[in-house]
């Protein structure tokens, strides 16, 4: 999707805390211009509606079983009463999905290193239960970060929680992610990683040994040509706590091996903890420099000139050559992340993509200055479709999943996913209830939905964890 984005406590104290409350929690899901606005601390909902969601829970349920989620961290007895309301709760979940229109409803969630807390993240997943949802997309590698260990990341990137082991906030061996994935499967969720794809992040651009990875166009120029960030504040590490923009974004060269090596790493890595699938996001270039119209008529404009894109782009036929570097690009994309995903494939894990539907198009002297031939991975990979138009009464919307359906096989699983919040319209987005029935009566051989995401649904419970004050037993 490339679905959202920022941070959290920084590198340095006061500065620190006060970007906590000013960075972005979403910042990617500007790219495109689809409507999708940076959730920011001050643009989430003023307030936690509850709306209508499928396979809810009753709200005295959900008011009892945090009750003794709180008095479980102080109580042995608690524990058994609590973990009593967690097995009812799964067992509900997964009758209620069995009888009930989508089969799969999932939510896209951003963990924090506050979530270490004792009771933080059982607070958060059970929330996600209590919403009905038996899937949640944890975000596992994006802006830069991996979320795996500090003493454990054999990647080219910091650790999500780098800056907090700094401060003593968590142990250097600490790994959320394993233990999202077995709380998670404790509640009746699966759990899937969501990874960036082709955008690296700012820091990877600031190692010397990667400068031949980053993709370029016929300038030389970098995706980072038209970033208004001061590399005094976003170096070392930084950049993860600033609010982006897809000028700010760093995308690689899909041809590059080194830059394949670098990622297939880190999915290996993230793979250890044991998930039920992976999705992969940005699967596409960037959209730095595109026309008004976001499209792009000129080879030169295209990044495909990076080394090895240029040496895999002279060994191929020279036909009519605006159409032999479209295809080119294309091809990268698609080479990259089938290479990328191998050690989800080699698991016999489910693959899914992230993309924009209008993404792979292309007309006469011009293309989507995306490039995202989504229309042609794999049938078997599941597709996530960010449809994220815009209008009254969400029709819209179900005009994308059509759209998405009628270029993808019977077989490959289509999974829209819809950006806003329930029982409300949120940024000009129709309330899920809204677009959920649509798509539901148009098209009811969709099985599974996705909601981005937790933060516009539970804004206060994203807020306080995001800022580090969140405590389980509140």
């Amino acid at each position: 999707m490339g679905m959202v984005q920022r941070r959290k406590p920084n590198v340095g104290g006061r500065w620190g805390r006060t970007c906590v409350m000013l960075t972005a929690v979403w910042g990617h899901f500007l790219w495109g211009g689809v409507g999708v606005p940076v959730a920011g601390a001050q643009s989430l909902p003023a307030t936690t509606v509850w709306g209508e969601p499928t396979c809810g829970v009753p709200l005295r349920e959900r008011q009892e079983k945090d009750r003794w989620r709180r008095a479980s961290l102080k109580s042995r007895e608690a524990v058994n009463l609590y973990d009593g309301w967690v097995r009812r709760h799964r067992q509900r979940l997964q009758r209620c999905r069995r009888e009930t229109w989508p089969e799969i409803q999932g939510v896209w969630l951003r963990v924090y290193p506050n979530d270490w807390q004792p009771g933080v993240l059982e607070d958060v997943l059970d929330r996600i239960v209590n919403r009905g949802y038996n899937r949640v997309f944890v975000e596992v590698f994006y802006d830069g970060r991996v979320l795996l260990p500090v003493a454990r990341n054999p990647t080219p990137w910091r650790s999500v929680f780098a800056e907090a082991v700094q401060r003593g906030e968590m142990p250097a061996e600490a790994d959320l992610w394993a233990k999202t994935v077995r709380l998670a499967r404790e509640r009746g969720l699966s759990v899937y990683g969501w990874s960036f794809t082709l955008n690296f992040g700012y820091g990877y651009g600031e190692r010397n040994d990667r400068q031949g990875v980053l993709a370029r166009n016929g300038r030389g120029e970098t995706t980072l040509v038209r970033s208004r960030l001061d590399p005094q504040q976003a170096g070392g590490g930084r950049a993860f706590y600033l609010d982006p923009t897809e000028a700010e974004h760093l995308f690689v060269d899909p041809y590059n091996d080194q830059g394949r090596a670098d990622l297939a790493q880190a999915v290996t890595e993230l793979l250890k903890a044991n998930p039920d699938g992976m999705v992969f996001d940005y699967v596409r270039y960037s959209r730095t420099g595109v026309e008004a119209d976001g499209r792009r008529r000129r080879v030169e404009d295209l990044w495909i000139f990076g080394d090895a894109s240029r040496a895999v782009w002279r060994s191929r036929p020279n036909a009519a050559a605006w159409d032999t570097a479209v295809e080119h690009a294309y091809q990268g994309v698609l080479d990259f992340v089938a290479a990328v995903s191998r050690p989800v494939q080699q698991r016999g894990l489910p693959i899914g993509t992230v993309f924009f539907p209008e993404g792979n198009r292309r007309g006469q002297g011009w293309v989507d200055g995306r490039l995202q031939p989504w229309d042609r991975f794999a049938a078997a990979w599941e597709r996530h479709p960010m449809t994220y138009a815009l209008c009254e009464d969400g029709q819209c919307v179900a005009n994308q999943v059509g759209e998405v359906l009628r270029q993808s096989a019977p077989k490959t699983l289509v999974c829209p996913v819809l950006a806003g919040t329930w029982g409300q319209s949120f940024r000009g987005h129709a309330s899920f209830e809204r677009r959920m029935r649509l798509i539901r009566e148009q098209y009811p051989q969709v099985r599974c939905v996705s909601h981005f995401v937790y933060a516009w649904m539970e804004p206060e419970s994203d807020r306080r964890r995001k800022a580090g004050l969140q405590r389980g037993d509140e």
